[in-house]
């Protein structure tokens, strides 16, 4: 079959941030007077993701509303590092996370999107962030929302990926067959295998140098180009 359409992951596939959440979250703590190490956070984190695991409470992402589902992470992360844990400092946190960090679109990404719809061929974009996130996100690195004919957050189906749900939602809005589309991302177990095992053919996309071995037979490219480059190395008539 033809390729119709193309889908994206987010965070590190179009999105460059420029830290990671830990060291944002150092950030927002030194803006409200808390002098927090860095490796102190990264270990608070990964005891509140422990937790999570524990208490079976990763389904909450999504689930809840997102100040909700972020002041009760936020609230657990300031609880492991013996900080204040009152609701009230995990909404400040909130509050002041996206002036503590930066972001941009990475610069393949608009020339690729353009290129893809000239070429007649749906985008979609498919992240464990949730709407108004996206949206600020978006809004922040100059990607109107409308280049995109699907967009699918966390709380747009209560549920993030890997669900299955999650990509068959995509492709039914696009109104293609799984074997029509790609899925572009840079996680191998929240994206590449998933969008597989939905019939998709998934890119694993990896910008940065040194990424170490990976196992054989996947399909790896450095940069969005490597998106039209694959479609260009498909027989003609599965190409559009």
């Amino acid at each position: 079959m033809a390729v119709k359409a193309v889908l994206f992951d987010m965070g590190y596939t179009l999105i460059e941030y420029d830290s990671e959440p830990e060291e944002i979250f150092r950030r927002v703590l030194d803006s409200m007077g808390f002098s927090t190490p860095i490796g102190e956070v990264k270990e608070a984190f990964s005891q509140t993701e422990q937790e999570c695991r524990n208490l079976h409470s990763n389904y909450l992402l999504g689930g809840i509303p997102s100040k909700d589902y972020w002041v009760r992470w936020n609230s657990a992360v300031l609880k492991h590092l013996r900080l204040p844990h009152d609701e009230k400092l995990g909404k400040q946190i909130q509050d002041r996370w996206f002036d503590c960090f930066e972001w941009n679109a990475y610069p393949d990404v608009q020339p690729t999107l353009n290129r893809l719809r000239r070429r007649g061929m749906k985008t979609g974009l498919v992240t464990t962030a949730y709407e108004e996130e996206i949206d600020i996100i978006l809004r922040g690195a100059s990607l109107p929302r409308e280049h995109f004919d699907v967009v699918i957050g966390a709380d747009t189906l209560k549920c993030i990926k890997p669900h299955p749900g999650v990509f068959k939602h995509a492709l039914m809005e696009l109104q293609v067959q799984p074997e029509e589309a790609l899925f572009v991302g840079d996680l191998l177990e929240v994206d590449y295998r998933p969008a597989e095992k939905a019939g998709m053919t998934a890119i694993l996309i990896h910008r940065k140098e040194g990424i170490g071995r990976m196992e054989e037979g996947l399909r790896i490219i450095r940069g969005l180009e490597g998106v039209l480059e694959y479609i260009d190395s498909l027989p003609l008539q599965v190409r559009n």
